[in-house]
């Protein structure tokens, strides 16, 4: 029979989970995250054959950061507004997959937006370029590139056990577990986080390469061979230059998309990661609250991309430029 909860002692020791003016506002934009990123995700739905599917998982990675800020925080007010020993339970009994979830989407996430990055500089090369890599520029390609990385991504997410508190009710954190095995635990110490800050270096890189790049999109490289140059007539030049004004803002996008990712990357690792920041020394409620201040502002971030891709390239967001 299960043992009836101490709702007087559990509200005393978790005050942080009582509804404030403050939550409510964060659930709203998650809400509103949601609606917005579902409008974009039947948008780019329809144009999975220009290339947008880089755009399109970061779009579905946009939607669950907000679903999971409402499930994991505004279930908890409600269980413990409600008082409900069964909700209580449910909580505590997917906590560990809920966590797993996230960290799932978070790797995917971070090289997601490196592969975005990646795209835009290319955009700015020569034609030629960009079919070297089309890896990162054309559709099929694209597609290859994303089922190989979500691979990895699941392998890497088992080098990241947890487990519950002793007061999981109050703790939203579960603790990570570090192995035993000294091979597995370079995995799981070095390599893994290794390639994952790798992947964030990278992306800071390339967006710094491309900021200068901006006035070259359209010229690229010089044509290596005179029959290139007898092809690019005075029509085509004066194409050129018209189209490079949706690829130019659709590339100064997702530089401030960039520009918020790197904010939360910055973040994670100073506050919420295990091996670069005290978060698990700290107490239950302050841990509690450093938590869920991350993850409002990951709702934040991901709940306004919507407005961030109209103000700059309204209906014209390019997805593929070969």
């Amino acid at each position: 029979m299960q043992k009836q909860l101490n709702w007087t002692l559990i509200a005393a020791s978790c005050p942080e989970f009582k509804i404030n003016q403050w939550d409510l506002v964060f659930y709203f934009i998650a809400f509103v995250g949601l609606i917005l990123t579902l409008i974009q995700m039947w948008k780019f739905l329809k144009k999975r054959k220009e290339g947008s599917s880089f755009l399109s998982m970061l779009t579905d990675c946009d939607f669950v950061i907000c679903l999971f800020f409402l499930v994991k925080y505004l279930g908890a007010s409600l269980v413990f507004q409600s008082q409900n020993d069964i909700l209580a339970d449910l909580r505590i009994k997917y906590q560990i997959q809920l966590k797993t979830y996230q960290d799932l989407f978070d790797i995917f996430m971070n090289f997601v937006v490196l592969y975005l990055i990646v795209e835009r500089f290319l955009w700015t090369c020569s034609s030629r370029t960009r079919q070297r890599w089309k890896m990162f520029t054309v559709a099929k390609p694209k597609f290859w590139l994303l089922f190989g990385t979500a691979i990895y991504c699941i392998l890497a997410l088992t080098t990241k056990p947890t487990v519950q508190s002793t007061v999981p009710l109050c703790d939203v954190e579960p603790y990570p577990i570090v192995f035993a095995e000294p091979a597995i635990k370079i995995i799981q110490l070095y390599i893994v986080p290794g390639i994952s800050a790798f992947a964030s270096v990278a992306t800071l890189a390339f967006a710094i390469f491309t900021i200068p790049r901006l006035s070259k999109i359209g010229k690229g490289e010089e044509p290596v061979v005179q029959e290139e140059v007898k092809l690019m007539s005075w029509q085509s030049k004066r194409s050129i230059i018209l189209n490079t004004v949706p690829i130019r803002r659709s590339i100064v996008c997702m530089l401030v998309v960039y520009a918020t990712f790197l904010i939360r990357t910055v973040c994670y690792y100073i506050f919420i990661d295990p091996q670069t920041s005290s978060l698990f020394q700290k107490t239950p409620n302050v841990r509690n609250l450093t938590v869920w201040w991350y993850d409002a502002m990951s709702v934040v971030f991901s709940g306004s991309r919507f407005i961030v891709f109209y103000i700059f390239c309204r209906n014209q967001i390019v997805t593929e430029f070969p």
